[in-house]
C-alpha cells in the first residue's frame, strides 16, 4: 500500500505526516474506546476489525494489539491466525493479557508476540509501548492519515 501524504495546515509547508497503523482487536467496548482515543491522540491511525475473523484485505497494519484474555475465546488462536495471514505474518503483535506471569510471558514469546501489555495498562502507556515496539522492530509499514 502506497502512503498518501497529508499536508499540514496552510503556512506550515507541505511536509507529509506519516502515522503508524494499529489494528486494534480488543473486544471490551470501554477499553477499545479508551485505546482508540489515546492511540489517535498519540499519532496512530486505528483500525478495528469487524469480528474475530474479519479479513483485512488491503489494510497493512504497522502493529497489532490483540486481547488474548477474552472470556469464552482462545485469544491465542487469533494470534496464530494473524501469524498465518500473508498480510500480517511479519507484523509485530502486542498481546493484551489479564495476567502477565511467567507462563503468559512464555506463551506470548512462543506465539511470536513482540510484547505483552496488561489489561489494566493505561492507554497512554500502551501508545508509548507501541512506539517502542515499532522502533525496536524497525517497522516502516505506515500509512498517512486523512
Amino acid at each position: 500500500m502506497e502512503p498518501r501524504a497529508l499536508n499540514g495546515p496552510p503556512g506550515l509547508g507541505s511536509r507529509p505526516q506519516i502515522r503508524p497503523v494499529v489494528l486494534l482487536a480488543v473486544e471490551d467496548d470501554e477499553a477499545r474506546a479508551a485505546y482508540t482515543y489515546a492511540l489517535a491522540a498519540n499519532g496512530f491511525d486505528v483500525i478495528i476489525p469487524n469480528g474475530a475473523a474479519a479479513p483485512l484485505e488491503h489494510i497493512e497494519p504497522s502493529v497489532i494489539v490483540i486481547d488474548v484474555s477474552v472470556k469464552g475465546r482462545d485469544g491465542w488462536l487469533r494470534v496464530q491466525a494473524f501469524k498465518r495471514e500473508a498480510l500480517t505474518c511479519d507484523v509485530p503483535i502486542v498481546a493484551v493479557v489479564a495476567d502477565a506471569g511467567a507462563g503468559t510471558q512464555e506463551r506470548a514469546r512462543r506465539e511470536g508476540c513482540a510484547a505483552v501489555c496488561l489489561t489494566t495498562c493505561p492507554p497512554a502507556v500502551l501508545a508509548s509501548g507501541l512506539r517502542a515496539v515499532l522502533e525496536r522492530d524497525g517497522r516502516s509499514r505506515q500509512r498517512s492519515s486523512a
